[in-house]
């Protein structure tokens, strides 16, 4: 359930919002008299909410009656300025599978590799046969924390100490990791998806 800025957000179109979002999921455009949020990014961290000097913002399903139009208004903006990112093709997501697990092998280490698209649905997942049975679902954490983020997964540990982090943590039942071993997968400068790898200490590797 992501979050949706309604229409006190009019009143004050500041920018406190976009400066806090860790994932980059706040945007307008020249002429818009408002702020939105990118239902397929946002990872529900409530540091808009926080900030927000006129209470604009709020999750998708506590909207005041009065504002539930600005769901389909935050739906229609994406889809008039967001261009259509396809997913990683399934043939390539089991190439990048059996990639990790050739360079697991030739570390002598055993994982599971996971990859999953830009909104951290699972494409293609591997478990070599001597990896640790919970690796599957690490792997696959990792990559939707890569994905949901837009960054290396190691690069997450600075954050992991900070209150909205461990509430985050908390709120996603364990699917955020700040560990290594989960990489975006990039198309130009577009995130399209993810890869996540776990079963020893060379994950990131």
């Amino acid at each position: 359930m992501p979050y949706i800025i309604a229409e006190p957000c009019i009143e004050a179109k500041n920018g406190a919002c976009v400066e806090v979002c860790p994932v980059d999921c706040i945007h307008t455009t020249p002429g818009e008299a408002q702020h939105y949020i990118d239902p397929d990014i946002c990872i529900e961290c409530e540091q808009c909410a926080f900030v927000c000097p006129v209470e604009a913002i709020f999750l998708d399903k506590e909207l005041p009656e009065q504002w539930l139009g600005y769901v389909d208004k935050n739906a229609k903006f994406f889809r008039r300025n967001k261009e259509a990112l396809m997913p990683v093709p399934i043939d390539q997501a089991m190439r990048m599978v059996q990639a990790a697990h050739t360079k697991a092998a030739e570390l002598g280490i055993a994982v599971s590799a996971a990859v999953v698209d830009e909104g951290g649905r699972l494409i293609a997942l591997g478990k070599m046969d001597k990896a640790p049975p919970m690796s599957v679902d690490i792997a696959t954490h990792k990559a939707y924390t890569a994905a949901s983020f837009q960054m290396p997964t190691n690069e997450l540990a600075g954050m992991a100490s900070q209150s909205w982090f461990q509430s985050l943590l908390i709120s996603s039942q364990g699917r955020i990791m700040a560990s290594g071993g989960g990489l975006p997968i990039l198309n130009g400068v577009q995130v399209v998806g993810a890869i996540g790898v776990s079963g020893a200490s060379e994950d990131h590797e």
